[in-house]
């Protein structure tokens, strides 16, 4: 007696779902762990006591991204460092031809926002620059009130956020108050986050926030992935601007690391950070950029 179609489908379907499982390699800025639906990646520079954006992130992530857009066994990715006080600093301004970073960096953030899964940042400390351009192009962000301190620095250093991170913002917190942090390069805590949306919610402890990370986890496990995708699609018709819009974002950028006020700046930028070390000027920049001026 022949199998019943419906039946075959499911098999058909099953075996899909056993061949597009995901298989990763060992990635050097990164580390990763599955746990059934839900993978998580730590962002991990071995070269830097600052988490720094770096050419092994970009790598790294590029193939992650890759994979998971062919993927349909993992359902939520969950981001996260292990390095203290620092979820990533900025990018590496020592990084040969940073240009070229960017427009990789621009292309890279928009194929995060259009991942089938459903990406979420747990923050333990400052992400600045790219690393919130990075945060930003994830669908959800939680933070601990210690510590952390979000911020786009670039205008202080006579460049503009080159990945979609002013686009991104001023649809999730509004334009006024966009222009605010972005032209001012200002950071912001999180509690004041939380309250103007930058954030979805600030937890006292990190305990606290994994809890509320993983009970969301367990119910977006729990729902059909096509229903999840098709309503992270509908979301992002309103709320996610077209790809050519982040690619005008990485020309901007490019366009302004050629005046030769941003190689001062730069240059000033690497004497008072000690060549991009733990220090005060890195730990608070979100105050210490005019000194930049000075």
């Amino acid at each position: 007696m022949p199998a019943p179609r419906l039946f075959l489908s499911a098999l058909a379907g099953y075996l899909i779902s056993s061949t597009l499982a995901l298989e990763l390699p060992k990635y050097r800025g990164l580390k990763t762990a599955q746990n059934g639906g839900v993978l998580e990646v730590t962002l991990h520079n071995p070269d830097s006591a600052i988490n720094l954006w770096s050419q092994d992130f970009q790598e790294g992530l590029t193939d992650l991204v890759q994979r998971l857009q062919v993927d349909n066994k993992t359902k939520v990715v969950v981001f996260k460092s292990d390095v203290p006080r620092f979820f990533c600093a900025h990018v590496d301004l020592l990084i040969p031809d940073i240009q070229t970073v960017g427009d990789r960096f621009s292309a890279l953030m928009w194929n995060i926002t259009n991942l089938p899964q459903v990406t979420i940042g747990a923050v333990e400390g400052r992400a600045r620059g790219a690393g919130n351009e990075f945060l930003l192009a994830l669908d959800m962000r939680f933070a601990t009130k210690t510590e952390t301190l979000l911020g786009q620095i670039e205008v202080g250093t006579g460049l503009v956020p080159g990945g979609g991170g002013g686009q991104l913002l001023s649809q999730i917190i509004g334009r006024g108050l966009a222009m605010e942090y972005i032209l001012s390069g200002k950071d912001i805590n999180a509690e004041d986050a939380e309250k103007i949306g930058w954030i979805n919610k600030a937890f006292n402890n990190a305990a606290d926030m994994y809890a509320h990370i993983n009970e969301l986890t367990s119910r977006f496990s729990l729902f059909p992935g096509g229903a999840v995708v098709a309503a992270k699609n509908s979301i992002n018709l309103w709320a996610r601007p077209p790809r050519e819009n982040f690619l005008k974002d990485a020309a901007a950028f490019n366009a302004r690391l050629a005046d030769p006020i941003v190689t001062q700046l730069l240059g000033r930028a690497l004497v008072l950070t000690n060549n991009l070390t733990l220090g005060d000027m890195e730990l608070n920049l979100g105050n210490t950029l005019p000194l930049l001026y000075q």
